[in-house]
C-alpha cells in the first residue's frame, strides 16, 4: 500500500486515526515556490479529503523558516499546541465531539539534593544568588528531558557547589501547582554522600554562599519543604545507616499531607509526600 504523501512527505499515520505531517521535510524546490496563497488552497483542499477519509487528528509541525504559513492553518481551524526552540506544532480536531488530543507537557520536575559527609557529620547548604528570599537551602535544579531524578541531583549539586556525590536514595517529595510557566511542578530530594573528599567551588553565576552545617545548625537555617525533609528524615532514620546502606524496609508506608510553608514574607500551602515507619 502506496504511503500517504502531503507536498511530497510522507504522512505518519498514529493509531488513533491522526496524522502528523512535519513540514521540515518539504523539499527545497517545493517550498521555493509555495506561497500563502498557494497553501490555503493546499489545507483547504487536503482537509476536505482528511474529513472524507475519517481522520480524527491533524498535526502540523511548522519550523521557524515556515512560520509565515501558521496564519494559514489557523485560519483553517488550527490550534497551537506547544512550541520548542525551532518548531511550532499546531492540530485540529476533526469530529465533532469532545477532543481527545492529550495536553503538552503540564507538570516540571525539580530535584534537591541533601548532600550528607558522613566524615565530618555535616550537610551542605546553599545561598542561591536571585532568590526572592535569602535563604539557606539544598543544592538542586530542574531536570533535564531523559534525565532520571538521582541523575539531576548528582549533576545539579556537582555544577552550583563542586562537590561529586553518588546517590543513596530519594527521600521525599512534594506536589504544587504554582510553578514556571503556568505549570504544576514535583520537587524531589534525593539523599547524596560525597565521592570523595573534595573543596567547595561555588558556581559564580548561580551561588551567593555554600557550606557545610553541622546537623542542628542546619535546621535552624533550612524552611519549608527543605525544613519538613530534613526533620522528617531525622526523626524517622540515622543518616549513618542511610550512608551504610541500610536496606530494612519493613513496616513502610508512603504519608501524604499539606504543610504550611513560609518563605521570608512569602507563604505556600504544598502537598508533600514522605516515606514513613508504619505505627505499631
Amino acid at each position: 500500500m502506496e504511503q500517504e504523501k502531503f507536498l511530497n512527505i510522507t504522512v505518519k499515520t498514529d493509531i488513533y486515526n491522526g496524522i502528523t505531517i512535519d513540514l521540515h521535510y518539504i523539499p527545497d524546490e517545493i517550498r521555493s515556490e509555495l506561497t500563502v496563497d498557494s497553501f490555503d488552497t493546499i489545507i483547504k483542499d487536503a482537509l476536505k479529503l482528511w474529513i472524507e477519509n475519517g481522520r480524527r487528528c491533524i498535526w502540523f509541525k511548522v519550523p521557524s523558516r515556515l512560520s509565515h504559513l501558521i496564519s494559514v492553518l489557523i485560519k483553517h481551524g488550527f490550534e497551537f499546541h506547544h512550541a520548542k526552540s525551532n518548531f511550532v506544532m499546531l492540530v485540529k480536531w476533526i469530529p465533532n465531539e469532545e477532543t481527545r488530543i492529550p495536553k503538552f507537557a503540564h507538570t516540571t520536575i525539580g530535584v534537591g539534593g541533601l548532600v550528607y559527609d558522613p566524615v565530618i557529620k555535616k550537610v551542605l547548604l546553599i545561598q542561591e544568588k536571585n532568590s526572592r528570599v535569602k535563604m539557606w537551602k539544598f543544592p538542586g535544579g530542574y531536570s533535564e528531558s531523559g534525565e532520571d531524578i538521582g541523575d539531576t541531583a548528582i549533576r545539579e549539586v556537582k555544577e552550583e557547589t563542586g562537590i561529586e556525590c553518588t546517590l543513596k536514595s530519594i527521600i521525599s517529595f512534594r506536589h504544587n501547582h504554582t510553578g514556571i510557566f503556568g505549570c504544576s511542578d514535583f520537587y524531589f530530594v534525593c539523599l547524596l554522600v560525597p565521592a570523595k573528599q573534595s573543596k567547595i567551588e561555588t558556581c559564580q553565576i548561580e551561588i551567593d554562599d555554600c557550606r557545610w552545617f553541622p546537623l542542628d545548625e542546619a535546621r535552624q537555617h533550612l524552611c519549608g519543604f527543605n525544613l519538613y525533609v530534613f526533620e522528617e528524615f531525622l526523626r524517622q532514620y540515622s543518616f549513618i545507616d542511610y550512608c551504610n546502606d541500610f536496606k530494612d524496609s519493613s513496616g513502610m508506608t508512603i504519608k501524604t499531607e499539606i504543610i504550611h510553608s513560609q518563605y521570608g514574607p512569602f507563604k505556600r500551602d504544598e502537598r508533600v509526600y514522605s516515606v514513613r515507619k508504619s505505627e505499631q
